[in-house]
């Protein structure tokens, strides 16, 4: 099925790839945010799929396949309905193996500050909510980003509160995720990004693990979709558990896709 999944992925981008026009939301970057939001009543489909590869010992891969539909409330504010999915191959550790399956529905809210230059930087605010059934999440953001002619740049500041219902306990998580990208032309993009995500305890109780990640992306775009793919490896991460790494809370190695098709 994964198999299948990546070669629908590159199916697509290949039969419509020979067109120009930029998207208004386009993704050059896959852990990023731009503050750009759709055009009002505009839609669009993203499929995004992120892995996550290696652990202390044995064998570890987990894939992680979002669907999301975005839709343009208005030409600041940009609505998004995800449906997600887990799954697990793992062997030779003490994790455990899961097929794929549906975890939760997420809503979120992008809300455009500004227009695009209008100052120094362009903001945008971002909220995100997940239902899961025995799991809740509340998820803001802060989103910062910056064109200088074929440069775009990018930070976002994030927050995580996970709840667990039946247990009545929390769990939090902090990120800070920047890029910057240059457009070799107007359909392809390539740029390099940095991730940093640290775990806590209750609500920001106590830090429990982090890592730092760094890794190139490349993007193409089109009138139809655009598609994005970033690979990250872990630098540093704490508590060390090997070569300076944390392979307990995080993994060694993320790949990401993004494919989004304008409906």
């Amino acid at each position: 099925m994964k198999r299948l999944f990546i070669l629908f992925q590159t199916v697509v981008l290949i039969l419509l790839s020979l067109n120009n026009t930029s998207f208004a939301d386009r993704k050059y970057f896959a852990r990023s945010y731009l503050s750009y939001t759709l055009p009002q009543r505009a839609m669009e489909l993203e499929i995004w799929n992120t892995m996550r590869i290696g652990k202390t010992e044995g064998y570890y891969y987990r894939m992680q396949p979002s669907f999301e539909i975005e839709y343009g409330a208005t030409d600041r504010l940009t609505t998004s309905l995800y449906m997600n999915f887990d799954q697990r191959t793992v062997a030779d550790n003490s994790y455990s193996s899961s097929p794929l399956a549906f975890t939760s529905s997420s809503i979120e809210l992008r809300y455009r500050l500004t227009n695009p230059d209008e100052f120094f930087v362009d903001p945008a605010l971002y909220f995100e909510f997940s239902y899961g059934g025995d799991e809740l999440e509340y998820e803001p953001k802060i989103i910062l980003s910056k064109r200088f002619g074929d440069i775009v740049t990018a930070i976002n500041i994030n927050a995580e509160i996970e709840r667990k219902v039946i247990e009545s306990e929390h769990e939090s998580k902090f990120e800070l995720t920047a890029g910057v990208a240059y457009d070799l032309s107007n359909n392809i993009a390539i740029g390099l990004e940095f991730r940093n995500h640290r775990n806590y305890s209750d609500i920001f109780k106590e830090k429990q693990n982090q890592a730092t990640f760094l890794g190139p992306t490349f993007n193409i775009q089109t009138e139809e979709l655009y598609f994005t793919i970033n690979f990250l490896k872990q630098v540093g991460g704490s508590p060390s558990t090997k070569d300076n790494l944390d392979l307990d809370g995080h993994e060694n190695f993320e790949i990401r896709t993004i494919l989004g098709i304008n409906l």
